[in-house]
């Protein structure tokens, strides 16, 4: 895996990225030569000319990497990623024309624009569909072998199978004394889980027989007890030039979450990252949520109006709902949210997490809860210092007191402040259940065991994927 400010980036995502990103630029190139041509003119490369040209990949793979083009669902579905490109391209060709309008100085003919859309579309569908090929036969990816058979390993390697982009290829699982049980209570439909599953020879060794499997990479992919680890083979094998990464390693690289069954609090001390903000951090963070805040209130500001428009005709009742919520260093403060629910939606009752098709979401509120137009005063949260753009979810006291009892090191969320959007937003769907909570702590603790303002940028982008295409939302 790649490490680009902390955080993990899949190499076969970036790949892909640099040949989109070269793809564009030559397509500029081309169509620049091509129109120059046909109008029997010279073609006079100059600094501004370079940079105009420039400008067009900056633009386009900005946009597709926000529109989600190099997820793993874009990857896997050739379908999923046309319908990106193609809304990636629409929304390029407005946005470099208001820049070519807006900067008259940068050679950026509208004729030209388009035979670089027309050229760089084509070429980055073709990119993708041949990866899609790659990826599906399983060509590339470094070759993995795992350490054991048990539940724990054969989840580990469903997260690889489901997850292309990380470059990974299984190739086979060893299993070990007391694998037997849990590999026999497999379903059927996990043949190809059952295939990889293999017994050691007892006349060979660990080593010659990766060795053997041109093995790259060990995973141990079962919580071993003391004395089950074959720890001077594993020795051997990492002098002889294979990798050996635990459970906790793969999941973050891999998947881009802390797996909360392997995290130890001597973990969090001594591994790398969780080394909060410092100063500077802090002062450009606070920068750019109060930049990121003024500008999405700007831009957004006629659907504001129009959601305290239908929640003031739609239902009785005020305009804004505040409610308490949980924030840095576990004080308080009022989060505010168009009104979506009735008025009375739990008045005599115990605060209880949103389901899917709530009665007590008013029609309106659905569409508000759906389009995320009731998350927009939270911008005014931002504004005021109570919530950062980027952070972990704010939480109601009422379950932060339960969470916190049953979810190990839910409380370290709140080292950072909260924010209207997160690596757990964009990575998981809404959370309504002690599960659904657990599985986005454990995005929440990779932001911040790995956190950076190139993340925060990051999930910024891709929060506009998850308006667009929304997913998980109640």
């Amino acid at each position: 895996m790649a490490r680009i400010f902390r955080h993990h980036v899949s190499p076969v995502k970036l790949t892909l990225a640099v040949a989109d990103f070269i793809a564009v630029f030559g397509s500029a190139f081309l169509a620049e030569y091509y129109r120059y041509w046909a109008l029997d003119l010279s073609l006079d490369q100059t600094a501004v000319s370079f940079f105009a040209k420039l400008t067009i990949p900056i633009v386009l793979v900005t946009i597709l990497l926000g529109l989600g083009a190099y997820q793993s669902d874009a990857i896997r579905d050739m379908k999923v990623f046309f319908v990106r490109l193609s809304t990636s391209l629409l929304i390029s060709i407005f946005l470099l024309a208001a820049i070519a309008y807006l900067f008259p100085v940068l050679p950026l003919w509208r004729s030209i624009l388009f035979i670089t859309l027309v050229i760089s579309g084509s070429l980055i569908l073709l990119i993708h569909w041949l990866s899609f090929v790659v990826f599906k036969e399983s060509v590339l990816g470094k070759r993995v072998v795992v350490l054991g058979a048990g539940a724990d390993a054969v989840e580990l390697i469903q997260q690889a199978e489901n997850a292309p982009e990380a470059g990974l290829k299984i190739i086979e699982a060893i299993e070990f004394d007391g694998d037997q049980e849990s590999r026999n209570t497999l379903p059927e439909n996990e043949r190809l889980i059952k295939a990889k599953i293999n017994a050691l020879s007892n006349k060979r060794s660990l080593l010659e027989h990766l060795s053997d499997v041109d093995c790259e990479l060990i995973v141990i992919g079962n919580h071993f007890e003391a004395g089950q680890l074959p720890i001077k083979e594993l020795i051997a094998c990492k002098l002889a030039g294979i990798e050996v990464k635990d459970r906790l390693t793969f999941y973050e690289e891999a998947r881009g979450y802390v797996d909360l069954d392997s995290v130890k609090a001597d973990w969090i001390i001594f591994a790398e990252g969780f080394k909060g903000t410092n100063v500077l951090e802090r002062s450009f963070k606070r920068l750019l949520d109060i930049v990121i805040s003024l500008i999405f209130l700007f831009l957004s500001s006629p659907i504001f109006l129009l959601g305290i428009l239908l929640v003031r005709i739609s239902s009785r009742g005020p305009v804004f709902y505040k409610q308490e919520r949980v924030g840095l260093n576990s004080t308080t403060f009022d989060v505010l949210k168009l009104r979506s629910m009735k008025v009375d939606a739990e008045q005599g009752n115990q605060p209880a997490f949103a389901q899917e098709n709530d009665p007590r979401v008013t029609p309106v509120g659905h569409f508000l809860r759906r389009t995320r137009i009731d998350e927009l005063p939270q911008l005014l949260n931002v504004l005021r210092g109570d919530m950062s753009f980027v952070g972990p979810r704010p939480e109601r006291p009422y379950f932060v007191e339960q969470l916190e009892g049953s979810v190990p090191f839910y409380g370290e969320r709140h080292c950072l402040k909260p924010g209207i959007t997160g690596w757990a937003q964009i990575r998981y769907p809404y959370g309504a259940s002690l599960e659904d909570s657990r599985r986005k702590l454990e995005y929440d603790l990779y932001y911040i065991k790995n956190y950076s303002l190139f993340l925060d940028l990051l999930i910024i982008l891709q929060t506009v994927r998850v308006i667009l295409f929304p997913h998980g939302v109640r």
